[in-house]
């Protein structure tokens, strides 16, 4: 009787252990296709408009008060017919922010709604600062993709490449009109799965294990029509994009250094904290990151750049938000420490991810024209 209950105890435990363990698979599964979504396929321009326009008047705009409408700085104010900037908080009320306003392109009218756009600019150098550009078509290994080119009097270009989203060419129009002051030239490309840009196979975002052979391609081309040497600036996932550049490419050579704003360096390390938010408990985000590993090709260790660090051979300027929601800061700095003299890392304490020339514009143009007049020289 004894040996027949071991016996079936043995049975109920491994019919128990051999259940949870299917559960673990079926839910890792499902958080490796969470991952694909929130991370991997290409986003989409943001077409919700949450806000209302309630009142306009002389240089003023009174929107709907929400997190994003209240926060101090310069932002776009996107509608369907119109764009215009906001600054200045004139007067708060439970539901209604009024700010002064700047119109860009059309007129907004109350009743119309809005959304508010980190970009702070619309459309292209030429309609947002009066400034002449010409389209340019990047031809990678696997189709051209588009950007934009601005002449400039120095050898070294800057080339920007832009982070989340398919269509984030003007993510650029913050930071364009003081490069063009200091005399460079500028390039902005678009990568694949971009609009403008050729599909890759996946239709997926690797982050950088492939779109950095479209930055080389934009180098490439740089060369071809006169380029010395480069400043590549690479912003957000865009970060992530150029570091696997500057470890894979023979064309390195033509790099003098590299801007990071709010890089992301630990692609897992931001994956597991949107785990976290998500309440995923622990074994099943880990099993779940493995899964997309196979499942789609990425390799979290060549994303980790904290651990590469001491791959890094140019000089790299960094700055992020205190209160980065993609990155933690914390591992940014980490980034830092472990590059040792290469890096000169900026703190915005009340900036997020990529919105550090709204929160301070003066400072955010200022400390990147100090540091490129360190390393390239004065105009």
């Amino acid at each position: 009787m004894s040996r027949d209950l071991t016996r079936w105890a043995a049975r109920v435990g491994i019919a128990v252990v051999s259940t949870l363990a299917l559960v673990w698979i079926a839910l890792a599964w499902v958080h490796s296709n969470g991952i694909r979504s929130e991370f991997l396929v290409p986003r989409p321009p943001d077409t919700d408009l949450p806000l209302i326009v309630e009142d306009t008047v002389a240089g003023r705009v009174v929107i709907t008060r929400t997190d994003a409408s209240t926060r101090e700085g310069v932002w776009g104010l996107e509608g369907e017919d119109a764009y215009a900037q906001v600054s200045t908080i004139v007067r708060l009320t439970d539901d209604t922010v009024e700010r002064g306003v700047r119109s860009l392109e059309g007129t907004f009218e109350p009743g119309d709604r809005a959304r508010i756009d980190l970009n702070a600019f619309t459309s292209d150098p030429l309609t947002s600062h009066r400034i002449g550009y010409d389209d340019v078509v990047i031809p990678s290994e696997i189709g051209p993709h588009v950007g934009w080119f601005i002449d400039g009097r120095r050898p070294t270009w800057v080339l920007f490449v832009h982070g989340r989203g398919t269509d984030q060419l003007a993510e650029s129009l913050r930071v364009i009109p003081s490069l063009v002051e200091q005399g460079f030239p500028v390039m902005v490309m678009s990568y694949r799965n971009d609009v403008g840009g050729t599909p890759s196979e996946s239709g997926l975002r690797t982050w950088g294990l492939e779109e950095w052979r479209d930055v080389e391609a934009a180098v490439n081309l740089g060369l071809r029509k006169g380029a010395r040497d480069f400043v590549i600036m690479g912003s957000g996932f865009g970060a992530s994009i150029v570091s696997t550049y500057l470890n894979e490419s023979d064309t390195i050579g033509a790099v003098r250094g590299v801007i990071y704003d709010s890089p992301v360096v630990d692609l897992e390390t931001t994956v597991r904290q949107w785990s976290q938010a998500e309440r995923t408990p622990r074994l099943v985000g880990w099993l779940g990151r493995r899964f997309a590993a196979i499942r789609f090709g990425i390799d979290w260790g060549e994303l980790d750049q904290v651990a590469r660090a001491e791959a890094f051979d140019v000089p790299i300027l960094i700055v992020y938000g205190g209160e980065d929601p993609i990155t933690p800061p914390e591992t940014i700095e980490a980034f830092g420490d472990n590059l040792g003299p290469l890096a000169d890392v900026h703190r915005f304490e009340q900036a997020g991810h990529t919105d550090l020339w709204n929160i301070d514009q003066n400072r955010y143009e200022t400390v990147l024209a100090d540091w490129l007049i360190d390393l390239i020289g004065p105009a």
